[in-house]
């Protein structure tokens, strides 16, 4: 016997209309490439998204059409999201921090011909267009009371232009949910980038996953809520608040082109932002802004943190401004797969025990997800707490092919390239990444164990561990730290006599050096190939 439930479409169009018609007066504020404010509702949003969807539709856009956006936080991008989204036509978002050559490959592979631009972008757009012929329009969104510049690239139109006199007088067409949606690019830590192309029905569920009290509703606010994506859209959908913040009727804040941590700071003061989110390095200088500006972000109820572990020193201080610290696990390829939510019982641990708990697990697999961990013959181990092993996902909101693969390339489990034990309680620790943990005489070293145990001594800025070679032991650790703030010189045996309370003693490095910076990739997670490059193979670092 089958359901006599309905199987209306899980369509995007419909985040955008529940805001509309249930939150009409709620703000959307942004700000705009040439800094000034913005300020819209959920209303007018829609308004907007279907005057420009009507007139996609006159140009001949139709469902499983491609266009590409090379813009950044803005209520124009926003636009284009639910505009191009809503008539079922795929919006590849393309990361203005990345190369014209890179940005060329990524076009190809997709297959767009129309990329919307903006002001900040359009310089960089032109370089593309050198390059990359296929795309034969690019639509620069303008902004009221700014310039249009004189632009060389072919097909140039401005959005105003493109709509015209089009009004919003328009029905969403329905479609198959599992038509693509967005699709972004993973950084291309191990390779070329991945395209990874989400479907109306992932978002949709992904977004409802993100709603749940143990990720963004850890205060359970709802449309109270005030969201501001610090992670760029075309970073895994801004970390789908773009599409959460509607779902939930909340407020959303969006930062512009500045990027800089004061004029964020001063953003999420200005706008009562409640939850945001952002990588460790972005959360620090968070902290030092709010600092010097004499901020205590009252306003921050919940703190997304995720890319990778958080040190003591950072726990801390989120602490300190009284934000709730939620950890989370995610790829592009399967966003928000794992959270913070603590383990019955844990508020009853000493605070120490809390706080370490909080710190080792990046945490809890959700219900959307399933994962598990097999040795290196695929085989499931145990997941106990004891075993490590490559951690595998799989589920409605993880991906299960590339952009460009073949139905043979497909896969039933995505394999993350993390190396990882998961608990009885459904809590997760990542160990390492598969590509930089280290085998030393047979014996594996995590390197984020020793990073972790580097940057909890208080000399200790920042801290990356790579593998050098070794004629007896294949390989071992080199240390890279930086120094703290007012650190002068580095008490090299006073570090590794702290870092032996808290890992093995034949995990220890066998050279510490002290570097000025870590380089970062565009989504401001530590760069570790390009360490390699310069530190690895370097013959002064083979150690006899």
């Amino acid at each position: 016997m089958r359901g006599t439930m309905m199987t209306t479409p899980l369509l995007l169009s419909r985040l955008i209309d529940h805001a509309a018609e249930h939150h009409a007066t709620t703000e959307f504020v942004s700000r705009r490439i040439d800094g000034s404010i913005e300020r819209s509702d959920w209303a007018r949003m829609r308004a907007r998204a279907k005057r420009l969807a009507k007139a996609l539709t006159a140009h001949g856009f139709k469902v499983d059409d491609v266009l590409g956006s090379l813009a950044w936080n803005t209520a124009n991008h926003i636009e284009l999201f639910y505009g191009a989204l809503g008539i079922g036509v795929g919006l590849h978002t393309l990361n203005p921090r990345l190369t014209p050559d890179d940005l060329r490959y990524m076009i190809e592979k997709v297959g767009e011909t129309t990329v919307f631009v903006d002001a900040d972008t359009l310089p960089l757009a032109e370089k593309v267009a050198a390059i990359t012929p296929m795309v034969t329009r690019w639509v620069f969104m303008d902004e009221p009371g700014s310039p249009v510049p004189a632009s060389t690239l072919p097909g140039f139109i401005t959005k105003s232009d493109l709509i015209g006199d089009t009004d919003d007088q328009f029905e969403w067409p329905s479609f198959d949910e599992n038509q693509a949606a967005t699709i972004c690019f993973t950084s291309g830590t191990t390779g070329r980038p991945k395209g990874v192309a989400y479907s109306h029905r992932s978002i949709t569920l992904g977004s409802i996953n993100m709603s749940m009290a143990d990720m963004y509703a850890t205060q359970r606010r709802g449309a109270l809520e005030c969201m501001m994506p610090i992670a760029a859209i075309f970073h895994a959908n801004g970390w789908m608040m773009p599409f959460t913040a509607p779902m939930n009727g909340a407020k959303l804040v969006l930062n512009g082109r500045d990027f800089s941590p004061d004029a964020l700071v001063e953003l999420i003061d200005s706008e009562g932002v409640t939850i945001t989110g952002a990588v460790p390095t972005i959360w620090m200088d968070l902290f030092d802004a709010a600092d010097k500006r004499g901020s205590k972000l009252e306003t921050v109820r919940t703190g997304l943190l995720a890319g990778t572990r958080p040190t003591r020193t950072l726990a801390e201080r989120f602490e300190t401004f009284g934000i709730v610290l939620c950890q989370s696990w995610g790829m592009t390829e399967v966003p928000g797969c794992a959270r913070s939510a603590p383990p019955a019982g844990w508020d009853q641990l000493p605070e120490d025990a809390q706080r370490e708990h909080h710190l080792a697990r990046q945490g809890r697999v959700g219900f959307l997800s399933e994962m598990r961990i097999v040795n290196d013959e695929g085989q499931p181990l145990p997941m106990d707490g004891e075993h490590s092993g490559h951690l595998l996902v799989r589920g409605p909101i993880a991906s299960g092919s590339y952009v460009g693969y073949s139905a043979e390339e497909a896969f039933d489990w995505l394999e993350t390239g993390d190396i990882a034990r998961i608990f009885p309680d459904g809590s997760m620790e990542i160990v390492d990444r598969a590509k930089d943990v280290i085998k030393s005489g047979g014996e594996w070293i995590s390197t984020l164990q020793l990073e972790s145990a580097a940057t909890s001594h208080a000399q200790v800025g920042e801290a990356a561990v790579i593998s050098i070679p070794h004629p007896r032991w294949q390989e071992r650790p080199l240390l890279l730290v930086t120094l703290a703030p007012g650190v002068a010189t580095l008490d090299e045996k006073g570090l590794l006599a702290h870092m032996a309370n808290h890992v093995a003693k034949w995990w220890l490095p066998d050279e510490i050096r002290v570097i000025d910076t870590m380089p970062r990739t565009t989504t401001g997670k530590l760069d570790k190939l390009t360490l390699r490059k310069l530190y690895s193979n370097r013959s002064e670092n083979i150690i006899a």
